[in-house]
């Protein structure tokens, strides 16, 4: 595999409401692509129209030219794919499960064997390999899901949501992996509404509404194009809050909200020493560093400066649609 395109799908499952409509989008060998929007946009629809597991009502899916509806029994062998709920058996072995699947895409006994180690491995699992998948937490049993998408080596992958159940070091290590996978020559298309978790992972973003194309390109485009060069940034300070205020409209900071550092605090933003400051910041987290610096030297007491939003929040907001968690 060298390019998919999805060209101009639409579907409907009920014939009144479209799931997706016109959607267009491509993937290319080795990239990541996120594809974002707020449940019930038509990610995972589309995911399914990609994994040749739904037909659409028009439009087509082609893999390096090719129908891959027409030829879906053998491109499915090279998708690896994780929908809506992991499909694990509860009764079988972590390596069990695996080695089902391997023998499913008829690995031989040894090629299996090596394959079901090398995954449990990678997924901090090789404790667990005889453990019952139903023994296993909920953050294990996801990993154990994404390893199977995984056994026989797809040249495509196709996630719905894989970071539910994961806590942070377990989403860290995802997106290790994933990008690892990627760096070997595998086209990724990740769905998610958390955008947290897609920052700094992604080539490229396909962010949808109501089933309809919003934004497509590489993701570095995308936050030029919307001018995501101001990140929002919380600084809260105990004392000389307006001094702060001074040094970062002197920066170009580009104050959003002044509010109390406790929720049962007053604040009179023109004269209150203590607060929190809300402000978007030009460039980059080097950018907040130097400024916290600088704060630090003027002699604000700064107990806190957080990023509110990621890069691709930023972008969402920016063109005014719906909350995305």
């Amino acid at each position: 595999m060298q390019l998919v395109c999805v060209q101009n799908i639409t579907h409907s499952y009920d014939g009144v409401r479209l799931a997706v409509s016109e959607l267009s989008f491509h993937i290319k060998a080795g990239e990541v692509l996120a594809l974002i929007g707020p449940n019930g946009a038509g990610k995972s629809t589309s995911l399914r129209i990609l994994a040749t597991l739904q037909q659409p009502d028009t439009g087509a899916v082609t893999w390096d030219g090719a129908d891959a509806w027409q030829q879906r029994q053998f491109i499915r062998q090279r998708i690896g794919f994780l929908g809506d709920g992991t499909g694990l058996y509860p009764n079988m072995t972590a390596a069990g499960y695996l080695r089902f699947f391997a023998e499913c895409y008829g690995m031989a006994d040894a090629d299996a064997q090596a394959r079901v180690g090398e995954l449990l491995a990678t997924f901090r699992l090789s404790s667990k390999a005889d453990a019952l998948i139903s023994d296993l937490s909920k953050g294990m049993r996801q990993r154990l899901a994404i390893a199977r998408t995984l056994v026989h080596r797809p040249e495509l992958l196709l996630l719905d949501e894989p970071a539910d159940g994961l806590d942070p070091l377990g989403r860290r290590q995802l997106r290790e992996i994933l990008r690892t996978v990627a760096n070997e020559g595998v086209g990724i298309v990740v769905s998610s509404h958390i955008l947290r978790e897609l920052d700094g992972f992604c080539d490229t973003v396909a962010l949808i509404q109501k089933g309809a194309m919003q934004v497509f390109g590489p993701v570095d485009e995308v936050i030029d194009k919307y001018e995501v060069a101001r990140r929002v940034h919380e600084v809260s300070i105990t004392k000389g809050l307006q001094k702060g205020l001074e040094l970062l409209r002197s920066h170009g900071g580009l104050i959003e909200d002044v509010l109390p550092l406790n929720r049962d605090e007053q604040i009179d933003p023109a004269t209150s020493e203590r607060g929190k400051i809300r402000v978007r910041i030009h460039g980059d987290e080097d950018s907040a560093a130097k400024l916290l610096r600088e704060l630090v030297l003027a002699d604000v007491d700064v107990i806190a400066l957080t990023r509110l939003r990621s890069d691709l929040e930023d972008v969402y907001q920016s063109i005014g649609r719906d909350e995305v968690a």
